[in-house]
């Protein structure tokens, strides 16, 4: 593999709550990388690409400001030009320090050759697009669909389903198998935390996922559980992958965020707890979800999880 291959940008996606945050920060332990946090979430003032009023954004082609836009808003490039173009978007004062100050900092890393490492889910559609337009190389998450309800249940989010059914390019061309199924929910702008409608979530991003699995053979893609039980192991497998240096420095960084001197449940009301105890965590569904939830999330899931998890899986 060619140092030009492993050395690329990387994008850290999958499905909220799936562990991105983690990994992505996980691999910027290293002092050849910087995060990137979701620069495709338009709901991130002032730092959104789009300002377009959807949530994962599908855009099968862009004109030369959005492409500046967004090459800038990953961490690629920050020109005179490019920062011109957000300085006139801004709409303030304080976005107008915002955007000077990131110019300074990103050009700071890009000299030093530092690569951004993107943490953001609401990228996964358009993941195709920025690996052939940018050169971004793509790590996606799986995780078990009865961890995932239940951090939904617990952080009780729900879903926009609009955000997918007004791109007409994405249900046309992505997402035409769950069309019924995603317009029986879009007319409401946000349904509330349900068993049924995230299970629906998840079944429609994991199959996009499992597609790109089987059509970039080059893209990384690991199971949440397995990077939880083996956290040593699994980023020395994903540092060597991209290129980076895996040195004691970072292993015992690593142990801290994930040993068993961590609390194994996340705080109360907090979004992301990063130090947990990595391998505890894996099957805490099974003691906050009942029986019959389980029960229901997998007769929900089945015809996509059973392409993931096995029986001893949801044991």
């Amino acid at each position: 593999m060619s140092e030009n291959y492993t050395k690329k940008p990387l994008l850290v996606s999958g499905l909220q709550r799936s562990g991105t945050t983690w990994t992505a920060k996980m691999i910027a332990l290293s002092p050849e990388m910087f995060y990137v946090l979701e620069p495709f979430n338009f709901l991130r003032e002032p730092i959104h690409l789009f300002g377009a009023g959807t949530n994962f954004p599908f855009f099968p082609e862009v004109d030369e400001e959005l492409f500046l836009k967004m090459r800038s808003g990953l961490g690629l490039s920050l020109s005179g030009q490019e920062l011109k173009i957000y300085m006139k978007q801004s709409s303030s004062p304080k976005y107008h320090l915002y955007h000077l100050v990131r110019y300074f900092t990103l050009n700071h890393r890009l000299k030093k050759h530092m690569r951004p490492v993107i943490q953001d889910p609401f990228a996964i559609f358009m993941a195709p697009w920025l690996g052939r337009r940018l050169d971004i190389r793509m790590l996606f998450l799986f995780r078990h669909p009865a961890a995932y309800i239940n951090s939904m249940k617990r952080m009780k989010w729900g879903f926009n389903f609009d955000w997918l059914a007004r791109q007409e390019a994405l249900m046309e061309e992505v997402l035409a198998d769950f069309r019924d199924e995603i317009l029986k929910w879009a007319p409401q702008e946000f349904i509330p935390f349900s068993i049924e409608t995230q299970a629906l979530v998840w079944n429609i991003f994991t199959t996009v996922m499992l597609r790109y699995r089987d059509g970039h053979k080059d893209w990384l893609f690991y199971r949440h559980e397995d990077l939880s039980r083996k956290p040593i192991e699994s980023f020395k497998k994903i540092y060597r992958e991209i290129g980076l240096v895996y040195d004691d420095s970072i292993i015992r960084q690593i142990e801290k965020f994930t040993g068993a001197q961590n609390r194994t449940a996340a705080k109360e009301g907090k979004m992301h707890t990063l130090r947990r105890n990595s391998l505890e965590n894996i099957k805490i569904w099974q003691s906050q979800l009942s029986t019959g939830e389980i029960d229901t999330i997998r007769h929900l899931t089945s015809p996509v999880s059973d392409k993931l998890y096995s029986d001893e899986d949801w044991n």
